[in-house]
């Protein structure tokens, strides 16, 4: 059993081998283990997952892209092109249920690990590959990179404004998306192998991803061919919904996304003339007349600080809240409250954070954090109490450069 397992995890008992890095597969196998699963990190015997890498040289960990990625594992570094190095792969597989990769396309193979290469030998064994466009068709040798995905999908061009241009998200949303469709299928995989007695493989690309967020964007456009102009913090759909000022300069984020919660937001702004308006007496209008009701309500909010007026708003139910930088968010009181952050004991560091797992389980709780994995820091564990190899088995692997 993984030290960081419980025997009253969802996934108690499921041993992931984790050939992924980067993003998309690393995030994937972080909610598996999550969930209870011993998930085995496996490596290459030089620098590791190049995410290790991404971080200011005064960070002696770790860099934060990694640690946010890969809590609740073990680590393993494998030397892949020695033919030791693949017995021990092999040795792992024979022990696994779920293989996760997420290589360029033929690297799997090049190895002999690839889905055709193994499944009679692995029969029960689900096998989920993360690529970038597919593992079959014209651009599947392709690398696949978020903001490029991002691009392509038409994603970029429903984020920014008229103003700025097409926008990519900040954060690696295409790549998460990835992590959490591949997670969905892998489970629905195990639950199809508790009735079926074989396992399968999956294929979950960031394209086809990416495409398939698309949302109410990419129905209109099929539908009509209307491209839907980008509108920045505000919406197509609803309004008022958008970004606006305080009188303390501080801002306010507005989502009236239904007949309701306008009628309390203008309760809130003490103006509920503002509902026998016709120009917006009901969301159809507010959109016609989008930027009337803006300058209205610029005007209004102009007249008291940020805070003053989320109090209120609050109060009536309005769905509003502040835009929060980075360390307001992260110590803002109800972070702490709802235990969202915690500090887990590293053997570089006394401690590195973690974002806890969002997920509530009544019967089968997350599993409690266990800090990311130094480079190999669990060679000799997994060697030895997995595999069953002997101490002189191990110096030899280690000797001759298949394993670290």
């Amino acid at each position: 059993m993984s030290p960081n397992q419980s025997t009253d995890a969802a996934l108690n008992g499921i041993r992931v081998i984790d050939f992924s890095r980067i993003v998309a597969g690393p995030h994937c196998t972080m909610c598996l283990a999550d969930f209870g699963a011993d998930v085995i990190k496996v490596e290459d015997t030089g620098k590791g997952d190049d995410l290790r890498s991404h971080k200011p040289p005064h960070i002696k960990c770790d860099s934060p892209y990694f640690l946010s990625l890969n809590r609740n594992k073990r680590s393993i570094s494998i030397n892949m092109a020695e033919p030791d190095g693949q017995a021990v792969i092999h040795d792992l597989l024979a022990t696994a249920d779920v293989l996760v990769e997420n290589f360029r396309t033929g690297v799997m193979e090049k190895y002999g690990v690839g889905y055709e290469d193994i499944k009679a030998r692995y029969p029960r064994l689900v096998y989920c590959s993360i690529s970038g466009y597919g593992r079959e068709g014209s651009q599947a040798r392709r690398a696949a990179y978020d903001p490029v995905v991002q691009a392509e999908s038409g994603q970029m061009a429903t984020n920014g404004s008229t103003e700025s241009g097409p926008m990519r998200t900040g954060l690696a949303v295409t790549d998460t998306q990835t992590g959490h469709y591949a997670v969905q299928a892998i489970l629905a995989a195990l639950f199809a192998r508790e009735r079926a007695g074989r396992g399968q493989y999956i294929e979950v690309p960031l394209f086809d991803v990416a495409v398939s967020t698309l949302s109410h964007y990419g129905i209109r456009f099929l539908m009509d061919g209307t491209e839907l102009p980008r509108v920045g913090n505000g919406s197509n759909a609803a309004q008022p919904i958008g970004v606006f000022p305080a009188k303390d300069g501080k801002l306010i984020q507005v989502t009236c996304a239904s007949e309701r919660s306008f009628v309390q937001f203008a309760k809130a702004l003490g103006r509920e003339d503002l509902l026998e308006d016709p120009r917006f007496a009901a969301n159809p209008q507010r959109l016609e007349n989008r930027d009337a009701l803006h300058e209205i309500v610029i005007e209004i909010l102009a007249t008291d600080t940020r805070d003053s007026w989320i109090e209120r708003m609050h109060a009536e139910g309005a769905p509003v809240g502040p835009i929060n930088e980075m360390g307001d968010a992260l110590t803002h009181p109800f972070v702490v409250e709802r235990g969202l952050v915690e500090h887990l004991p590293h053997p570089l560091v006394d401690t590195v954070p973690t974002i806890r797992s969002p997920i509530r389980m009544t019967e089968t709780p997350v599993v409690p954090a266990m800090a990311p994995p130094m480079l190999a820091q669990h060679s000799d564990e997994v060697l030895g109490d997995v595999l069953g190899y002997d101490a002189a088995r191990i110096a030899e692997l280690k000797d001759s450069g298949a394993v670290a």
